[in-house]
C-alpha cells in the first residue's frame, strides 16, 4: 500500500500553522530595507561625534625609522593623532586577536604588511581627518617581503614576526590527520593507479558591500563604554575590549546594527576599531570610523591561498583505494 502524505491546502498560511518543510518562509526583515529605513553604522550620529582615518603603511615590510606628527596637528579641525609609541604609553600597542595571536593596533617597530596601520587622527568630519594624513611624516626603512607562502618558508627568507618570542621563521603550525602509514603503504603497491595534480587555489576576499566601521563612545565620568561596530561576534568583541582598554566588561556595551554583509569578514577585530575606542578615550567625545573599500580589500580578513599536492591511488577499474594530499597555507 502506498501513502501519500497531503500537502497544506494554504501554503501561504501563517508559518505556526503550517508542518514543518511545507511552503515559504516569509522573510521579516525585508520591508524596511527595500524602504531605506535600515541602520548601517555610517547611517549613526551622535552628538558632538568627531571622525576618525587611519595613515597606512605604503610597505610589505619595513622597519619604522620616526614619525612625526607636529604638522598634521596643527592642520584646522584636528583633535588628536595617535601613534604606536602613544599606543605603548596606555599597554595598547598590541592586543589579542580571537585565533589565540597577537595584533599590533598601530606599528612601532616595524611594518608587516602593506597596509598595516601606522597613525589614527581624529578631526572634526572625515575629510579633515583624512586631509591630515598627508602631513604625518614617516620615515621608513625598506625591507625584503615575503610574497608567497612557498618563499616564505625558504631558509634565507626574512622573518615578519620577530615580535613573537624564539621566533626563527615563518612557519606556524603543521596539523595531519588519517593514518599516513597505511595511506603510504597502499601507495606502495605495485598494483594500484597513481594520478597525481597540483592545484593553486588563489587568496579570496569577501568583499562585502558594507566596510569595516565603529562608533565609540566612551564615557569618563561613570566609565562606560558603548561601541557600534559592524561586528558578526559582539559578545566575544567585547571581552577582548575589556582585556585590551583595562574597563570591566559589564561597563561595555557592543551593539551591532544592520551589516551589508560580512561572510567572516567581520568576525575579527580591527585595529580601526580600537583605534576609535582609544580616540574617544582621548577626546572626550564619540569618535566614528568607516573604512573605505581599498583599506577594506588591504587590511582585513579574507580566504587564505593554498598550493595544494594531491594523490589519487586507485585499482585500474577506478576504485579508489588512498587520497594524500599536502597542502601550504597562507595565514599572513
Amino acid at each position: 500500500m502506498t501513502t501519500t502524505e497531503a500537502r497544506p491546502s494554504n501554503p501561504a498560511a501563517a508559518a505556526e500553522d503550517r508542518p514543518i518543510g511545507f511552503g515559504r518562509l516569509q522573510r521579516k526583515e525585508d520591508p524596511r530595507f527595500i524602504r531605506g529605513k535600515g541602520n548601517y553604522i555610517d547611517d549613526i550620529t551622535l552628538p558632538g561625534m568627531l571622525h576618525g582615518a587611519i595613515l597606512r603603511s605604503p610597505y610589505a615590510h619595513a622597519r619604522l625609522i620616526s614619525v612625526d606628527t607636529s604638522a598634521a596637528l596643527a592642520r584646522p579641525g584636528v583633535h588628536a593623532v595617535i601613534t604606536g609609541k602613544d599606543l605603548e604609553g596606555l599597554n595598547l600597542a598590541w592586543a589579542p586577536t580571537l585565533s589565540a595571536d597577537v595584533m599590533a593596533i598601530l606599528a612601532t617597530d616595524k611594518v608587516r604588511f602593506q597596509g598595516q596601520e601606522v597613525a589614527f587622527v581624529v578631526a572634526d568630519d572625515r575629510y579633515a581627518a583624512r586631509d591630515a594624513l598627508e602631513f604625518i611624516d614617516v620615515e621608513y626603512e625598506a625591507m625584503p617581503p615575503v610574497i608567497n607562502a612557498r618563499k616564505a618558508l625558504d631558509p634565507d627568507a626574512p622573518v615578519i614576526r620577530t615580535d613573537l618570542e624564539g621566533r626563527t621563521d615563518n612557519h606556524i603550525f603543521d596539523w595531519e590527520a588519517g593514518d599516513s602509514t597505511e595511506t603510504d603503504a597502499v601507495f606502495a603497491r605495485p598494483d594500484v593507479v597513481i594520478v597525481a595534480e597540483d592545484i593553486v587555489y588563489p587568496r579570496v576576499h569577501p568583499a562585502p558591500m558594507e566596510t569595516c566601521g565603529a562608533v565609540a563612545d566612551y564615557d569618563p565620568i561613570d566609565g562606560k563604554l558603548t561601541l557600534y561596530e559592524t561586528t558578526q561576534a559582539p559578545h566575544a568583541h567585547r571581552t577582548l575590549y575589556a582585556i585590551v582598554a583595562g574597563i570591566p566588561e559589564h561597563k561595555i556595551r557592543v551593539i551591532s546594527p544592520d551589516i551589508g554583509g560580512g561572510f567572516g569578514n567581520k568576525v575579527g577585530i580591527y585595529p580601526g576599531y580600537v583605534c576609535a575606542v582609544v580616540g574617544s578615550i582621548v577626546t572626550g567625545k564619540p569618535v566614528k570610523w568607516v573604512e573605505d573599500r581599498s583599506e577594506n580589500l588591504m587590511s582585513t580578513s579574507f580566504a587564505r591561498d593554498y598550493l595544494m599536492h594531491g594523490e589519487v591511488a586507485a585499482t585500474k577499474d577506478g576504485k579508489i583505494l588512498a587520497v594524500r594530499t599536502t597542502v601550504l597555507a597562507d595565514h599572513g
